[in-house]
């Protein structure tokens, strides 16, 4: 685990390693995938190092973000780009490409 150089207390996981974890976690419960032994491995990786009694708490940065829709993280992830960049022209781009996709365990565009 890491710990603070300062107060050598435990440093929590980050907002993005968290998001990373929940969605790894969650695409691992899928046996067939070709990637499952490679998510598996990182969710064991995740709980080595944060403890698998770890409580919950993290590293915030900024609750104000907006809302990917699941459609353009799918689109994201197979490589629609133009569906992507239609979502981000509709609004403005410097919010919009911070967005979190809840769905997917609050993963982003970038």
């Amino acid at each position: 685990r890491k710990r603070c150089p300062l107060c050598r207390g435990v440093v929590p996981p980050s907002q993005d390693q968290v998001a990373n974890y929940r969605m790894k976690k969650k695409l691992a419960k899928d046996t067939s995938d070709p990637h499952y032994e490679q998510r598996v491995r990182m969710v064991k990786q995740f709980e080595a190092e944060y403890g698998e009694d770890w409580d919950g708490t993290m590293i915030e940065y900024d609750s104000d973000f907006v809302g990917l829709p699941f459609y353009v993280a799918k689109a994201f992830g197979r490589g629609n780009l133009r569906a992507v960049f239609q979502w981000l022209d509709k609004g403005k781009v410097r919010e919009r490409v911070n967005a979190k996709c809840e769905e997917g365990g609050n993963t982003g565009l970038l």
